[in-house]
């Protein structure tokens, strides 16, 4: 039984004593072990051989002396602020715990292996690329501009926005411009060479083009979500001449199980002349589940539909293309693909004559690449449905790069076209930068074939309105063939910011094919010959921090269709980036393009059928200026177009082009 404690007689301090003990008491209990909490007095009870402590008549316990009850004071307060301390560890702890247990719920998407296509950017190896940024920050509005900013590109234009536009280098003429969309060739269904006006550049997450004197192949890649968080590209603009621009991009990493890509383009305009209006509109639409870790399967479709208000142009003509694919990881470093698509372009019910227009063309592909260290390897194989197209293509291609050494690759396509094959190949070089300096060599050699100049195309006539053309005299029932043998041989020097390149250029033709689209329904196979020429390119930065003179020519002994003797272009440009965040941006830049006059494929009125003499457009100069801004995540740009008013810019007879245009707008990526 316990004995009552005695009254103390200074209950002021015996309050004092009471709250010391049971503070400690308290925390001690809470922080200590149990073995050490059983030894603290008033706590387990008096240990063995020891007297119970209790006050006396000074206020104090028995037992214990003063200076022992301010340590023992001193320690209980270190003891409370240690226990203060540990309680707000705890409550961090809850708080990350809880972070944590939200971001479990947004988990970073799979992303499907990728099938990249041969060496990456090099300026002596011919090939160009835009990433995501470089998409943001440059100064086209559509791909075929985005394009034509290669050195030695041309934009051929039938006017403004909604006329039908296509690219060219070293005139290659039908047959030898190509579009490659995720490995789904993108065949052209209404001519010779693909109409890029039918290709929106909302959706893009990169655009990769190689520039051979055998061939321009431009390789798009449709941008997928990589965060775990949804994210908003929106593009708009404003500018002379009622031009308006509105294009977005959507990405859903996690949408009904699978990844969302939802892009669309909208670029309408007035025209240069008071019946010269027209738009470029389109959607595309993406959808990949993954399955398992290895892979996964894919759904992409895509629409696009050009309208002009030019009278003798063909409009209200759709795009469609879909397709899908299953792409998988085999093994290690082996990625293997397979996919079914189809194209078609149909006019609406309310086209009197193209309303009942439809060239779908089916596609069955099959695409790997190998990769072990710095050596690659790819395939693909491709089996195509419907007149006017080749039937089937094989491509191969392998190459390997080694730090102190260089870099080499080889590549070969096989093309079937009515029953007959022909193929064609190419090698380059580049070796490794020696203090700046490094040498290339491309030679390439072999046939091709142009699509719908047989007798499909005997079917777009019959579809014209008017009387009916007649074909050539010398048309075959077979699609003709090109050969071309192509040599590209140079160096390049770069130091402390200084670009320095150059090329020589040799081509062999034998002929070059139509482009037969829209813009010269009327174009002849002209013969080709052997050509002799030079490129150079040289960037150099000036003592202004960020300021750049860049410039390119390419030059020939004569000329041939699509290809002047002369091209060249040259630039001021600024780009800084402030802050130590790094979030504010800075592009700009003063140019010009030019080239000289330039032959087309189409023959002069009233001249001698036998003796070819073609049209020839007058010479093209534009000078441009243009600034961007971009403020974390928001690009604000303006761009002005042919600042002097160059009034005879042409690339066909009678394609006015718009003499002068502000276009400014913003650019801005959301993550919602």
């Amino acid at each position: 039984m316990k004995r009552p404690l005695p009254r103390s007689p200074a209950p002021r301090a015996h309050k004092a004593g009471a709250f010391y003990v049971g503070v400690r008491a308290i925390f001690l209990a809470a922080f200590v072990p149990s073995v050490s909490v059983a030894q603290i007095p008033g706590i387990a009870g008096p240990l063995r051989d020891t007297v119970s402590a209790v006050a006396d008549s000074t206020g104090q316990a028995q037992g214990l002396a003063e200076g022992d009850s301010t340590a023992i004071l001193a320690d209980s307060t270190a003891i409370l602020a240690d226990s203060t301390a540990i309680l707000a560890d705890s409550t961090a702890i809850l708080a990350d715990s809880a972070a944590i247990l939200a971001d479990s719920g947004r988990v970073v998407p799979k992303r499907l292996p990728v099938i990249s296509s041969g060496p990456g950017p090099s300026y002596g190896l011919a090939v160009w690329s835009w990433d995501l940024d470089a998409l943001l920050s440059t100064r086209a509005v559509t791909l075929a501009e985005l394009v034509a900013l290669i050195p030695g590109v041309i934009a051929l234009k039938g006017g403004d926005y909604g006329t039908p536009v296509t690219v060219m280098a070293f005139g290659a003429g039908g047959g030898r411009v190509r579009v490659m969309w995720d490995g789904f060739e993108w065949v052209p269904l209404g001519g010779a060479v693909p109409d890029l006006s039918r290709i929106g550049i909302a959706g893009l997450e990169e655009v990769r083009v190689e520039r051979h004197p055998g061939e321009l192949r431009i390789e798009l890649r449709t941008r997928e979500p990589t965060g775990v968080e949804p994210t908003t590209v929106v593009h708009v603009g404003t500018g002379d001449l009622g031009t308006n621009l509105l294009s977005g991009v959507f990405a859903h990493p996690n949408a009904f199980g699978g990844a969302f890509t939802l892009a669309f383009d909208r670029v309408e305009t007035r025209g240069p002349g008071l019946a010269a209006g027209g738009s470029l509109s389109g959607v595309a639409l993406r959808y990949a589940v993954p399955v398992g870790d290895r892979g996964g399967v894919v759904a992409e479709m895509r629409r696009f539909a050009p309208r002009t208000d030019v009278a003798d142009l063909i409009t209200g003509l759709t795009r469609n293309d879909w397709n899908v694919r299953a792409r998988w990881r085999l093994a290690e470093g082996l990625i293997g693909e397979g996919y079914w698509g189809a194209s078609s372009l149909a006019g609406g019910p309310e086209e009197p004559v193209y309303g009942a227009l439809d060239t779908r063309r089916t596609q069955l592909g099959l695409r790997t690449k190998y990769t072990y260290g710095s050596f690659w390897a790819q395939g693909a194989a491709r089996r195509f449905s419907g007149h006017g197209i080749q039937g089937e293509n094989y491509e191969v291609a392998a190459g390997g790069a080694r730090a102190s050494g260089a870099s080499l690759d080889a590549s070969m396509r096989v093309e079937r076209w009515v029953g007959q094959y022909v193929s064609s190949w190419r090698a380059r070089v580049e070796t490794a930068s020696l203090k700046g300096f490094s040498l290339f060599a491309t030679y390439e050699d072999g046939e091709t074939g142009a699509p719908f100049v047989s007798e499909y195309e005997a079917y777009l006539r019959s579809l014209r309105l008017g009387p009916p053309i007649q074909a050539e005299p010398t048309e075959k029932p077979r699609p003709r063939f090109t050969k071309r043998t192509g040599i590209r041989a140079g160096g390049r020097f770069f130091g402390r910011g200084l670009s320095l390149s150059g090329a020589w250029l040799s081509m062999e033709v034998d002929s070059l094919r139509p482009l037969r689209f829209a813009l010269d329904p009327g174009g002849i196979s002209s013969p080709g010959g052997t050509l002799r020429g030079f490129e150079a390119a040289v960037r150099v930065p000036l003592p202004l921090s960020g300021f750049t003179l860049e410039g390119a020519v390419q030059a020939w002994d004569r000329d041939l269709a699509y290809l002047p003797r002369r091209l060249w272009d040259g630039a001021l440009t600024y780009h800084g980036i402030f802050k130590e965040s790094r979030n504010l941006e800075l592009w700009g830049g003063l140019g010009a393009t030019s080239r000289d006059p330039m032959p087309i494929g189409i023959l002069e009125p009233g001249g001698d059928p036998t003796v070819p003499d073609l049209i020839v457009v007058p010479s093209s100069e534009e000078w441009y200026f243009h600034i961007q801004v971009r403020i974390v995540t928001v690009n604000i740009f303006i761009r002005w177009e042919n600042i002097l008013g160059k009034s005879d810019n042409v690339d066909f007879p009678d394609r006015q082009q718009p003499r002068f245009r502000t276009i400014y707008g913003v650019r801005w990526v959301m993550n919602n």
